[in-house]
């Protein structure tokens, strides 16, 4: 059983869960239980969900779909961190997105 934890800045915010509250604000807390009960799974079952998309191969980094919204996660130990959020507006991966949530798990391991 894993431990999930959010990605906090060092300004001591939490993008991730800035980004679920931002989104039950827009009226979407159907979208943000869904991203809960991943969590949830996460914390009992470990990675990969099924469905999850390896999108860094050597950072190890995987992405959690809902809709049109995605969550970055990697596992650092015993923990699973929630390295960024976003809404995924084409087919292709952003590679803006995944550098930034490789550039957050850098600072988690340095």
């Amino acid at each position: 059983m894993a431990t999930v934890e959010f990605f906090r800045d060092r300004d001591r915010t939490e993008p991730v869960d800035d980004y679920f509250t931002a989104l039950a604000e827009k009226g979407e807390a159907a979208r943000v239980a869904s991203f809960a009960h991943s969590i949830e799974l996460l914390e009992d079952e470990g990675y990969p969900l099924p469905g999850d998309k390896l999108i860094d191969r050597k950072a190890r980094i995987w992405e959690t779909r809902i809709g049109p919204h995605r969550v970055a996660y990697a596992q650092v130990g015993e923990v699973i961190w929630l390295l960024h959020a976003w809404r995924k507006r084409s087919q292709k991966l952003d590679d803006r997105e995944a550098q930034r949530a490789a550039r957050r798990l850098r600072q988690l391991t340095q």
